[in-house]
């Protein structure tokens, strides 16, 4: 059985190793997802045919350059998620005091082993900017950000992905926000049936630029001092 509790400047070794691990992990299913795009599977079908109109002896440098497009795709989304790491352990991560437990409506958890004192979770919050009470009124659409949701391998399956997401519910009603925001990428499968299951569902699809992202709104509301709560998350791919 784990304890979620806030963190503490002991933890962040934990907390630094499991971050990195949890966003890296996501690289193999994010390049399975990469390859069933229509670009690349039309890239690939190009060489296919370019390959069948070489002639034999030399059809074997459509193999090469069919392997040398799917490591570049492997390479891209290895190098997506290298890039985010390296800039968040250079930016907030690296001083997680600052930007999360000092300023009001933000929060870092950890979850710990109650035996084994093993950090196996993480989630955070945060403040949207612009979106408090004094800013937007009662009426206001007040709104934090739930991220950095990790589970350790290890201790998924057993409701800890669920008990970190309601510690962020209740720490954002007993704050009076209206709304939560997170998000997660198309390829990570459990995470989206985790908000599903705790109430969230699917509301409309939009592409900004290259990134196609995804927005979900909870398919109940929470009610405190008149103000109905609601969670949204969104996601690319």
């Amino acid at each position: 059985m784990s304890e979620i509790r806030v963190f503490e400047p002991k933890d962040y070794p934990a907390v630094k190793r499991l971050f990195i691990d949890g966003i890296m992990e996501n690289v193999t299913p994010a390049f399975k997802e990469a390859l069933l795009h229509p670009v690349n599977l039309a890239v690939l079908a190009g060489i296919a045919a370019l390959t069948y109109a070489l002639p034999g002896h030399l059809r074997w440098l459509g193999f090469v350059v069919a392997t040398a497009w799917i490591a570049a795709v492997y390479w891209c989304c290895h190098m997506f998620y290298a890039i985010y790491v390296n800039d968040k352990l250079a930016s907030e991560m690296k001083d997680i005091e600052k930007h999360f437990l000092s300023l009001p409506g933000n929060c870092y958890w950890v979850a710990e082993h109650k035996k084994l004192k093993v950090i196996g979770g993480m989630v955070a919050v945060k403040s949207c900017a612009g979106a408090s009470k004094k800013e937007m009124g009662d009426e206001g659409p007040r709104q934090n950000n739930m991220f950095r949701m990790i589970v350790d391998r290890q201790y998924r399956r057993h409701g800890l992905g669920v008990r970190l997401t309601q510690t962020v519910l209740d720490f954002a009603q007993e704050h009076e926000y209206k709304t939560c925001i997170l998000g997660t990428s198309k390829a990570q499968k459990a995470a989206q049936k985790l908000y599903l299951k705790v109430g969230f569902q699917l509301i409309k699809t939009y592409t900004p630029d290259i990134k196609r992202f995804i927005s979900w709104k909870c398919i109940f509301s929470f009610h405190f001092n008149s103000f109905p709560f609601c969670c949204f998350f969104f996601f690319f791919e």
